[in-house]
């Protein structure tokens, strides 16, 4: 798929802060959609760029396209986060419990990057 004229900005962005092999992917994520709490296992990227000795080495972050809306929530490390701006971005490293969910009634749409340091 094409991506957005503004995604090697992102790339090059995370790739300043010292992150290799930066992946991007948008998720819009439908009303009445829920992920409940889970650890990702990044097991294609892993094969991918061959970092099975560097798992603990990979981050994630997700940016919120939009600003919040009634019913969307996001949960990392058991803190949740709602009323975010356009913009907002969290981070976390390999296997920290997150979740999300849309009960409202509008497209929730995030950027997720992936890398490793």
């Amino acid at each position: 798929r094409v991506q957005p004229v503004w995604n090697n900005a992102i790339i090059a962005r995370f790739e300043a802060i010292g992150w290799k092999d930066v992946c991007t992917s948008y998720y819009r994520m439908d009303p009445g959609t829920i992920l409940p709490v889970h650890s990702d296992t990044y097991k294609r990227y892993i094969e991918l760029f061959n970092l099975q000795m560097y798992r603990n080495h990979i981050y994630r972050a997700i940016v919120f396209l939009e600003d919040w809306r009634p019913g969307h929530y996001s949960e990392i490390a058991g803190h949740g986060l709602v009323n975010w701006r356009a913009g907002t971005t969290v981070e976390w490293s390999y296997a920290l419990p997150h979740a999300a969910a849309n009960i409202g009634i509008e497209d929730r749409y995030t950027l997720q990057i992936t890398g490793w340091i």
